[in-house]
């Protein structure tokens, strides 16, 4: 007796997303949540008040002791909300680019961790110092103690676009290593968080406009949808 094997052949069901589909659907929530971040953050600066390293005792006082405290800490509540939205947009972004190689993963994992740190590292070093130095101002503090609580900020937003910088380095070798985007994208990111690494020391204001531009720029492209490789 010859017994004879039938081959079943399984149909793909349509509505499920392929891993491409699911990789352009999180990075278009991811993008639309970074560009949500960015808003926030400009709407809430033009609200704020900031008084850059080595600026005069009477400068300072001015500054801060003519700022309306109401307005300039509920405008740094919105930014520090802000910070708490950007969380979840780098693990989106980080999921939709981190597929195609255990290298591609490493790479988004390290985008992640480092968008972490920054995010962390703002909320802990960037507002409470801040705030306190504008309180401190406004009730008796010596101008001497309000500026070095002040440069904590001043200093701590070095180090955070240093490592948006990284972050850019990281993103563009998740691209490149797993090709689910253009290769331009990974290439120029690359080349953007060398940059603005090697400059923060010197232009650390520029670099953070840097740094924020090429934010926006991947945000677009993924709300674009992910394009095939070039």
């Amino acid at each position: 007796m010859t017994s004879v094997t039938q081959a079943t052949t399984t149909t793909p069901d349509p509505t499920v997303p392929t891993g491409a589909e699911e990789a352009q659907r999180l990075g278009r929530l991811g993008g639309a949540l970074g560009l949500t971040h960015v808003v926030l953050v400009f709407a809430a600066i033009t609200q704020e008040v900031l008084v850059e390293h080595g600026a005069s005792a009477a400068q300072l006082r001015h500054v801060y002791g003519s700022a309306d405290l109401t307005r300039v800490f509920g405008a740094g509540y919105v930014e520090a909300a802000s910070f708490l939205l950007l969380v979840p947009a780098l693990v989106l972004v980080a999921g939709a680019v981190g597929r195609g190689s255990a290298y591609a993963r490493a790479a988004a994992q390290s985008f992640l961790a480092l968008g972490i740190v920054l995010a962390a590292s703002t909320l802990a070093v960037g507002f409470p110092p801040g705030a306190a130095a504008l309180y401190g101002a406004q009730h008796g503090a010596d101008a001497s103690a309000v500026a070095m609580v002040n440069d904590i900020r001043n200093f701590g937003y070095v180090l955070q676009v240093s490592a948006q910088g990284a972050m850019a380095v990281a993103l563009g070798l998740a691209v490149l290593a797993g090709g689910a985007q253009r290769r331009t994208l990974g290439w120029v990111s690359i080349a953007i968080g060398a940059f603005v690494v090697l400059g923060t020391p010197f232009f650390h204001n520029v670099m953070g406009m840097v740094g924020i531009l090429w934010w926006v720029a991947v945000c677009i492209t993924l709300l674009r949808g992910t394009p095939a490789r070039d």
